[in-house]
């Protein structure tokens, strides 16, 4: 097998190993949404980061007010708008970890059966 034959069947593989992620992922999110006590996960999840969102914001600003001698403002916008996102960004990524883990679990299941088959193909098992 030659090096571009090699790459053109890695390129292929890493392909497949891609979509049945996402396939995967997809399925599991579907499945998550679609339970009657997750229905509303992301919005009830969005909905409740800005709680940290604004705690997020006084933290940065008075950081930045701290760390900025020179020109505070600069350090209150910038600290402010870091620690907003900081803040959003955690709370919605702890809110949505139900959602999140099943479709990290689902990605990981697709792409675990794609790897053994193509071991299985690479390997044949001889019963007898």
């Amino acid at each position: 097998m030659s090096i571009s034959e090699k790459v053109k069947s890695n390129l292929a593989y890493s392909k497949e190993l891609v979509e049945s992620g996402i396939e995967g992922a997809k399925e599991a999110r579907q499945t998550v949404l679609n339970t009657e006590e997750t229905t509303d996960i992301v919005t009830a999840a969005a909905q409740d980061s800005w709680q940290a969102a604004a705690i997020g914001v006084l933290a940065g600003a008075i950081c930045g007010v701290l760390a900025d001698d020179r020109k505070p403002i600069r350090g209150v916008v910038a600290g402010g708008l870091l620690g907003a996102v900081l803040g959003f960004g955690g709370s919605f990524a702890w809110k949505t970890r139900p959602l999140t883990s099943a479709m990290a679990r689902g990605a990981g299941k697709r792409i675990g059966r794609v790897r053994d088959v193509r071991w299985l193909s690479r390997n044949p098992i001889n019963y007898g």
